[in-house]
């Protein structure tokens, strides 16, 4: 019943945005009194490179760029830059979410890795230009490391838990058949 009456992308829409929610509160907690000795990894990063391969349509980019925009007024990181690499690389592998429906799990996971890496070094690279004050590399690169490792949980968890799977050729939406 409750189908019919908003379809499945606009559910699955607000959900995405509750989980970022959620995650950014949970970022925030003070858990420990002193700073972590390790970079935990980018949980909304993850969430979002898993959506974008398996279901663009849950992750707009409008969306993207309110949610990753938030995150960095939150996070006092530079307003827009981590934003606007965020939506480049979803848009990246919004594209490239075709050719990745018939391949193994290790094709999507090297895409997503790759394109995780180059925003992360572009990050970089354009805060040193612009002379910003910077993570030092090492907390950097594991941050990376840890988002890395922890994309194939994220993909597994949304895929079980949250019913986020990869389109089939054939399925239907709302809107009619798609590819």
């Amino acid at each position: 019943m409750a189908d019919a009456l908003v379809p499945r992308s606009w559910v699955m829409r607000a959900l995405y945005l509750v989980l970022c929610i959620t995650l950014l509160f949970l970022h925030l907690l003070p858990l420990e009194h002193m700073p972590p000795k390790w970079a935990g990894p980018d949980f909304v990063m993850a969430l979002t490179f898993a959506w974008a391969v398996r279901r663009p349509d849950y992750v707009p980019v409008l969306l993207v760029a309110v949610v990753t925009l938030g995150l960095d007024l939150m996070l006092q990181r530079p307003p827009g830059l981590w934003a606007a690499l965020m939506v480049i690389g979803t848009q990246t592998l919004r594209n490239r979410a075709p050719s990745l429906r018939d391949l193994t799990f290790a094709a999507e996971w090297a895409s997503v890795a790759s394109t995780m890496v180059l925003i992360t070094v572009a990050n970089r690279v354009i805060l040193a230009l612009l002379m910003v004050d910077q993570a030092p590399l090492g907390l950097s690169l594991m941050q990376l490391l840890s988002t890395l490792v922890a994309y194939p949980a994220m993909a597994i968890l949304s895929h079980v838990l949250l019913g986020v799977r990869k389109r089939a050729p054939g399925d239907l939406d709302t809107a009619g058949p798609r590819l």
